[in-house]
This record gives structure tokens, C-alpha cells and sequence, in this order.
């Protein structure tokens, strides 16, 4: 049987019979109303029905339903906590959706050497509980306590740790589109821990981050994290401009003076309050606050002893200084950004990711965003070109937060407005605007995108590269069975599957 548009009644038949010889019948979900909750999410990729969606309790479900995908040549795309925004798991049309968040077990929090294992379907809320109860704390993005954290650290995140940890996977169980179970890092010696992800062999960890599950479907992995010291503090510091920001978080960083900085726009800190303010309605220009609002504020964590983060809160006033900035007083804190304050404290001294009250007001719009990477020489340009280039089509709000990655080596650049969803032009413009911004990022700042998005240009840019990645695809996965809709690996599809 051909995998092909036109997969009939009778195929369908055939292939649920065999998936119910291995799967219970209540996980194979074929009901249309079901069907097309899984056909698209907030993404602006097309909508794509599956003929089924398999809900695995066990790895085992997962490696059959594989070997029958892959005899039948049916594209399988795979899904874990549903908190879907990019088109990375909207399914190929008349395919099979994994949804592994059944697949939701801590299966081991080693206090020794600073690991937890857990399957795919594991939320964010769960294991920041979890480990707060063994004194532990793991890597915190800015998505919510729903969200999967194998689904956001297998894309390389962006997060509470970013500056001095650039990535939580430390070893990874995966099944190949064949059903075969593969293992990376120190598991692959048999009875050996998940201690370690780099040994005497090459790093296939790796392969399998940022691949959007097209080369390999994730069902255990082991991650990094850390003791929650004896004190935490936030510094909030206030900058009248973006340079003074980055030049102030790159010295911390180099001195050791900080876990984690981030840097917000005066558009986004102001967001956060409960009444979208009134300067975010009639200031339509991002490069100009109104009167009395900092450019930027950094929000600055420390953790230490008690000794050391006291010392260290004094030489962030005195860094800040050094680049004309300033820390924020109580009172100011209070006056200016109260509800932001709260939700940083939940994420930096809490761990778990901040409720964002002031959020609601974002209902008012369609999310669509715009993430890079630069150097921070780089940056500096890029950020007040971005602004303008949104701003130029009419949109507003325009915001952006900004951080360091691996201790400033690149610095993270998320800008991002709300759009009225009935507004159809405008949101158009807006994503072929972001588009074309890509372009010009990557050949006039040297920035590149931070994750791959459905139908990005930017792929034939990356010349041998790519050819290697396209040489990988096509060996470990010949029927292209994962994820094709997501279009990353088009050009090798298999002839008869089209």
C-alpha cells in the first residue's frame, strides 16, 4: 500500500486492525470531531486532518505503531502537552499523530548527580514540584506550566538558565521510523546510569535536538538540575537604551556576578500590568517611551549564599552605574511594573513559570513573533532596525525581550506584536514582513533564526550542511515517514510516497 493522498476507507480499515492487535482500541482515536482538533494550531501553517490519533501509555506502543507506519509508508507526526504554536506538530494530511502525553512519568531525580529522567509527556507544573520537594530546581522557559519540557528543551530553549546553561539534554532513549530503540550518551553501555551525554563515540544527542521530530521519535530522556542555593535575589536595573542593556548584562556575565539576565522592552514590561496601559494605545513608535519610562529594564537573578548574593547585589548598582543605568528602588518597582514584578519573582525565586495575569489583555490579538540570534557586537543595530521594520506596517503593540546565551557568546532577540485576529491583511503583512526580515538578519547583522519554522526560506542558504543533514534523513528514515508536512527534509521525499 502506497502512502498517497486518496488513502481510502478500506486502507484505513487495514491499518487499524493491525494497530489494535498491539494498542488498545480507546487509545486509537478515529472520530472526526476528534481528528480535527489536531488539524492545525496557532500557526499560520495549512490545515491538515490525520485518519488517526494514537495516545501510547508505553514505549512499546511507539515502536509499533512505527513498524506498522513505516510498512504502510503513513507519515507519523508526534506531539506531547498540545501547547502548540509554531506548525511543528500540525500533522501530514490522512497521516497518524502521536500524542505522547500519556506518556507522563518522573521516572528518577538523582540528587547525586543532579539528573531526572522523564518521559515525553511530562508538564513543566509537575516537575518543578517535584523536584522544589527534593530541593531542586530545572530550566524554566517563558511558555507555560502545561508545556512539555522535552518538547521545549529538544528545540533548543530559551529560559531561566539560558546564560550559563545552554542546553538540559543530557542522554536520550529514541525509536527510529523503523520501530529499532536507540539509546545516546552514557545509557548506551548496558546497567550504566543517564549520567552523562558525552563518551567515547560522537554525540547523537544532538541529532535529535532541533529536529522537530523528523529523525526520531523522544520516549525517555535524562535532563540536567541544579540545587536551589541558600539565597536568590532579582535585581531591576533601568537603561535608557538597548546598548547601555547588553554592555551591562555582558559584564556581569563576565565576572560571574549573575545566574541569569534578561532584558525586557518598555513595551513588554509594561504589558504585563493587569490594565494594558494606556502608553501602549496612543505611543505607537517603540523607540519612544513615554515620559518617566525606562527604555529597558534588566531583571537580573542571583543565587549564592547569603553572603555572596548580598556583594553581588551591590556590584549590580555599581555595574549599572558604569553604564549609565540604574537600580530600580521598591517604590519604583511598585509604581511602575507591580504585576511584572510579581510574575519574575514566581519565575526566578519560585521556579515555575509566572501565571502572567497581566497577560490577559493579550486576548485582544494574534501572537506572531520574530526570534534570533546575533553576536552581541551585532545585536546592538539589529534591535532598533526590527523596530522599525514592525512599526513601518502600522502594527502595535511592538515588543521585545532580550538575553545572553551561553554566558553572552550570542544574545537571544524575540520581538513580537498582537494583532487583532479579524484584521487578516494586516496579520499577512506582518508574517511576510518577518519573512523577509530573516533575509536581511542573516546577511546584514549575521543573525540567524533560532528555530526552524514551516516553509522558511532561509534553508538553501546553508549549503553543504543542509546536503549532510538530507544524507542523514534519507538513511535513517528512506519511506520519510516523520513529520514530512513540516517540509524540513521536502526534497527527499520518497517517490512513491508521493
Amino acid at each position: 500500500m502506497e502512502r498517497r493522498k486518496g488513502f481510502t476507507e478500506r486502507d484505513r480499515a487495514v491499518v487499524y486492525k493491525e494497530l489494535k492487535n498491539f494498542i488498545d482500541e480507546n487509545k486509537i482515536k478515529i472520530d472526526e470531531n476528534v481528528l480535527v482538533t489536531y488539524a492545525f494550531d496557532s500557526s499560520p501553517t495549512p490545515f491538515s486532518k490525520p485518519s488517526f490519533v494514537i495516545l501510547p501509555k508505553t514505549r512499546d506502543e511507539v515502536v509499533h505503531t512505527l513498524i506498522i507506519a513505516n510498512k504502510y509508508k503513513i507519515p507519523v507526526t508526534v506531539m506531547s502537552g498540545g501547547i502548540n504554536v509554531s506548525g511543528h506538530c500540525v500533522p501530514s494530511e490522512e497521516g497518524i499523530v502521536l500524542d505522547l502525553r500519556d506518556m507522563d512519568r518522573i521516572l528518577e531525580i538523582n540528587t547525586s548527580s543532579n539528573y531526572a529522567v522523564i518521559e515525553p509527556g511530562v508538564i513543566f507544573d509537575r516537575l518543578t514540584a517535584a523536584l522544589a520537594g527534593k530541593g531542586y530546581r530545572c530550566h524554566i522557559p517563558t511558555a507555560p506550566g502545561g508545556a512539555t519540557p522535552l518538547g521545549n528543551y529538544l528545540l533548543k530553549p530559551s529560559g531561566s538558565l539560558s546564560t550559563r546553561h545552554l542546553d538540559s539534554i543530557l542522554d536520550l532513549e529514541v525509536v527510529m521510523p523503523d520501530g529499532t530503540v536507540v539509546n545516546t550518551g552514557s545509557s548506551q553501555f548496558p546497567g550504566v546510569g543517564n549520567f552523562l551525554r558525552y563518551g567515547p563515540l560522537p554525540d547523537l544527542s544532538g541529532l535529535f535536538c532541533c529536529a522537530y521530530g523528523t529523525l526520531g521519535i523522544v520516549t525517555k530522556a535524562s535532563i540536567r538540575i541544579y540545587p536551589i542555593n541558600e539565597s536568590t535575589k532579582i535585581n531591576i536595573s533601568a537603561f535608557e537604551n538597548y546598548t547601555a542593556s547588553v554592555d551591562f548584562v555582558k559584564d556581569l556575565i563576565n565576572h560571574n556576578v549573575c545566574e541569569h539576565c534578561i532584558i525586557w522592552s518598555w513595551g513588554h514590561y509594561r504589558s504585563y500590568e493587569i490594565t494594558f496601559p494606556e502608553e501602549m494605545k496612543s505611543h505607537t513608535n517603540p523607540t519612544e517611551p513615554p515620559e518617566n519610562i525606562p527604555y529597558n529594564i534588566v531583571t537580573t537573578f542571583i543565587s549564592g549564599y547569603e553572603e555572596m548574593t548580598t556583594l553581588n547585589e551591590e556590584i549590580c548598582a555599581k555595574v549599572a552605574k558604569k553604564y549609565g543605568g540604574r537600580v530600580l528602588s521598591e517604590e519604583e518597582i511598585e509604581l511602575l511594573l507591580p504585576t511584572a514584578h510579581s510574575s519574575w519573582t514566581e519565575f526566578y525565586k519560585d521556579y515555575r513559570q509566572p501565571r502572567m495575569e497581566g497577560a490577559k489583555k493579550f486576548g485582544m490579538g494574534r501572537y506572531l513573533a520574530w526570534i534570533v540570534h546575533a553576536e552581541p557586537k551585532d545585536i546592538v543595530n539589529l534591535e532598533r532596525w526590527a523596530l522599525g521594520k514592525l512599526h513601518d506596517i502600522g502594527v502595535n503593540p511592538i515588543c521585545y525581550y532580550s538575553m545572553p546565551f551561553d554566558f553572552g557568546r550570542s544574545m537571544f532577540f524575540r520581538l513580537f506584536t498582537y494583532i487583532k485576529p479579524e484584521n487578516k491583511e494586516l496579520i499577512n503583512k506582518a508574517q511576510r514582513t518577518f519573512k523577509e526580515m530573516y533575509d536581511i538578519a542573516i546577511t546584514r547583522y549575521k543573525a540567524i533564526p533560532l528555530r526552524y519554522r514551516y516553509g522558511a526560506d532561509w534553508l538553501g542558504s546553508i549549503g553543504q550542511y543542509y546536503n549532510l543533514l538530507r544524507k542523514i534523513k534519507n538513511a535513517i528514515d528512506p519511506n520519510n515517514i516523520l513529520n514530512p508536512n513540516l517540509k524540513l527534509f521536502g526534497e527527499v521525499e520518497n517517490e512513491d510516497s508521493k
